[in-house]
């Protein structure tokens, strides 16, 4: 079990493992700290984007730091700090989690293979790639429901799905299995969910 954390944007309670850690830097600047392994006194925030977006707001980085926390400025494209960072950090964890899962056998590609593993019981969960058009979505939406399984979106679109597996072409869904690489993209793919 996991220890319990307060979060500074929301003031909600969420176990460490859900949450995203802010340190401060040496020049008093916030830093992410991804994979919990920076030192010194940290702040933490739920994955959500309402919470990650609310961290350069309302100074809740300086109440939680008891000092002045100058907030970064948006990314060149005008994404806000942290928002940027989080997602560019999911899309590479998403991406190495998929190939894992794919060379240990526990993710399965192509929507007929998908189709038969739904059928056979075999799918625990459901992906659909970022870029998968309204109907595709919508029709694994339904099949989800039907079968009673989770779907998730990734921030990945379907060529870089079909790169992550490993196999030729557009991969628009992707079945996970029983196993420790697909619970891991599991769990990455419920922190940091692309909108359905």
């Amino acid at each position: 079990m996991s220890a319990t954390r307060t979060c500074v944007v929301c003031k909600n309670q969420l176990d460490q493992g859900d949450g995203v850690r802010v340190v401060l830097g040496p020049d008093g600047s916030p830093a992410l700290d991804l994979r919990r392994k920076l030192s010194g006194r940290g702040a933490w925030c739920h994955w959500q984007t309402s919470c990650l977006s609310g961290l350069g707001k309302r100074g809740c980085l300086s109440r939680a730091f008891k000092q002045p926390v100058p907030i970064p400025s948006p990314s060149q494209d005008g994404v806000a700090w942290p928002l940027g960072i989080v997602r560019s950090w999911q899309e590479k964890r998403q991406r190495e989690l998929i190939a894992a899962g794919a060379g240990a056998g526990q993710v399965r590609s192509g929507s007929n293979v998908v189709q038969g593993l739904l059928q056979s019981g075999w799918a625990l969960e459901l992906v659909l790639a970022s870029d998968a058009g309204a109907t595709v979505a919508s029709d694994w939406g339904k099949k989800a429901r039907g079968y009673e399984l989770p779907l998730y979106r990734t921030w990945l679109s379907c060529e870089e799905l079909g790169a992550a597996t490993g196999r030729d072409g557009l991969r628009s869904v992707l079945a996970l299995g029983p196993g420790p690489a697909a619970r891991a993209l599991a769990l990455e793919l419920k922190r940091g969910e692309a909108p359905l």
